[in-house]
């Protein structure tokens, strides 16, 4: 069984979950990571954009303009009827990963728990190759996502996988989404080791390639605080980055 993204009311039911956990330092570490703060930085790409909540987060803190490109027209369809802003164009990626622009136009690139929706490696190495066609030389990719060493962490607000289970790379694990009304988003990710994903970029032509995992600040108090001791300790996420 795999998530069809192309379904509105998988789309819908996305949007439904709270990002507490990303706004509280899943986001920020990748906008840090991604240079979207440099001096340079006027146009940004969120690949696998989703329903725009990362475009609309960018910008509520950064002076730029917002490519935002999903596959899922579903998922575009929610964005476009609740974040409507003049900075963000969205655009359907077409079928063979390729972007409707020119080479070397933007000035950084993101993409948030996308490779863990793919299970085609050859896919996922089309992707990265696009992104590094559109961006300026010097321009850095940052990815946020699963950190695959998480498996079986009892998160309260995300679990991936089972305790004790081992999953090969690209193996279909269980992702359990907690929602405030207490019910929860159950998807069907796929597991991607570190290695792997460092390696694609690599292939891709990226320089200075590397990672880092993200834990909730220890003074952090905003919302969600009690939900989240374990983020504290267990990094929930990875951040791959890399320059062109």
């Amino acid at each position: 069984m795999t998530t069809d993204w192309n379904l509105l009311e998988v789309a819908e039911s996305y949007e439904d979950y709270e990002p507490v956990r990303e706004r509280a330092f899943g986001w920020p570490a990748l906008f840090e990571q991604a240079g979207l703060a440099d001096p340079g930085c006027r146009t940004v790409l969120d690949y696998g954009a989703g329903t725009g909540r990362v475009a609309e987060e960018i910008l509520r803190s950064h002076d730029v303009s917002v490519i935002a490109a999903d596959r899922s027209p579903s998922m575009l369809k929610v964005a476009q009827r609740k974040r409507q802003d003049p900075r963000i164009s969205y655009q359907v990626i077409g079928a063979d990963q390729r972007l409707e622009l020119p080479d070397a136009c933007v000035d950084a690139a993101i993409s948030c728990f996308v490779f863990v929706c793919i299970p085609e490696t050859e896919i996922i190495q089309s992707i990265v190759s696009e992104v590094y066609r559109v961006l300026r030389p010097g321009a850095t990719y940052a990815m946020l996502d699963v950190n695959p060493d998480s498996v079986g962490v009892p998160f309260e607000i995300g679990r991936y996988g089972q305790a004790g289970r081992e999953y090969a790379a690209g193996a279909p694990i269980e992702m359990r989404l907690a929602r405030p009304d207490g019910e929860s988003v159950d998807l069907i990710d796929y597991h991607w080791p570190k290695e792997v994903q460092l390696e694609r970029l690599r292939r891709a032509g990226f320089r200075e390639v590397g990672l880092v995992e993200p834990t909730l600040p220890a003074g952090y108090d905003g919302p969600g605080a009690d939900r989240m001791p374990m983020e504290r300790t267990s990094p929930p996420y990875v951040i791959y980055a890399a320059r062109k």
